[in-house]
């Protein structure tokens, strides 16, 4: 019998199909959804040079931190200004994918804005980058060397898409430049070698959490505080984001901030309990977004 040639077609379809996932969907037991790579149970301590060790020690659990306790007004004025819109980090420049929900109708007014931003605080990098702030900050004041590395190696891994990670590590690599630049910290030398010790050199980007961590530690900024301060900044640029991309007015843009305010608070209260085998995420929308803008066609900003 005749055998014939096949020819088989490929059609690639450059369009995205939207496949709405509302925010905070369960995820089915057994299976934790992060940003990255699935976290390990038991954060491992580096040994000299850097390399990983057999024996795994995890990062205090709970507990061990500086809480809620009160921020001078010497150290509230440097945090205000490491998270003031002005500080040169080019956080104007990312949306975290909030651009790609404008365009594919998620986002459309100042309440759709503000439950997206929930999401994202409870469910998404507010959750994962807390967590990791938390982690960093503990590290810091113990001075638990191996501790702060595997924040910031951990952090590396907890995006989902190459714009969330760039956004975060652009973001940590400027802050850090800055403040070595302008604020000079008493124990900062050390800590750069410890990042140099990852395997990267020192102006190699850490994510932007875990930057400002390190910052707000070595000048004793209490963890409760600097963590709500952080995830504010990081609310009210991405609610900025939104103002110009529905587009609203600036006071529906203030509205929306002060609705999240709560949730900031909240955010910061659940991240300073968290256990750390708890670290990961589940705001798929979030991630999908972000994954589509990499290839949408019309883009204002990075992310």
């Amino acid at each position: 019998m005749a055998m014939g040639m096949i020819t088989i077609m490929v059609i690639r379809i450059p369009t995205a199909i939207p496949i709405p996932i509302p925010m905070g969907t369960p995820i089915p037991t057994g299976i934790r959804m992060t940003e990255g790579a699935c976290p390990l149970p038991n954060p491992p301590p580096l040994r000299e040079g850097g390399d990983l060790g057999e024996d795994r020690h995890p990062l205090p659990r709970s507990g061990g931190g500086s809480g809620w306790g009160p921020v001078s007004a010497a150290h509230l004025t440097k945090l205000l200004a490491w998270l003031s819109p002005s500080f040169p980090v080019g956080g104007f420049s990312y949306s975290h994918g909030i651009e790609a929900a404008v365009e594919q109708g998620l986002v459309r007014d100042r309440d759709t804005l503000a439950r997206w931003m929930d999401g994202i605080l409870r469910h998404g990098a507010g959750r994962t980058d807390g967590m990791l702030f938390v982690a960093a900050h503990r590290a810091v004041l113990a001075g638990d060397e191996a501790g702060f590395a595997w924040a910031v190696e951990r952090a590396d891994a907890m995006r989902a898409t190459s714009e969330t990670a760039l956004e975060s590590r652009a973001q940590g690599q400027a802050f850090l430049i800055a403040v070595r630049a302008a604020w000079p910290l008493e124990g900062m030398e050390r800590w750069d070698r410890v990042i140099a010790d990852t395997g990267r050199p020192v102006a190699r980007p850490v994510a932007y959490a875990v930057a400002v961590a390190l910052a707000a530690a070595l000048i004793g900024v209490p963890e409760g505080p600097a963590l709500s301060a952080y995830l504010h900044a990081f609310a009210a640029n991405l609610v900025s984001a939104g103002v110009r991309l529905v587009p609203l007015g600036q006071t529906d843009g203030q509205k929306a901030l002060a609705a999240l305010d709560s949730v900031v608070h909240s955010a910061a209260e659940a991240a300073l309990a968290a256990p750390l085998d708890d670290l990961g995420s589940r705001a798929m929308a979030v991630d999908w977004t972000s994954m589509i803008h990499e290839t949408q066609y019309t883009r204002l900003f990075r992310s």
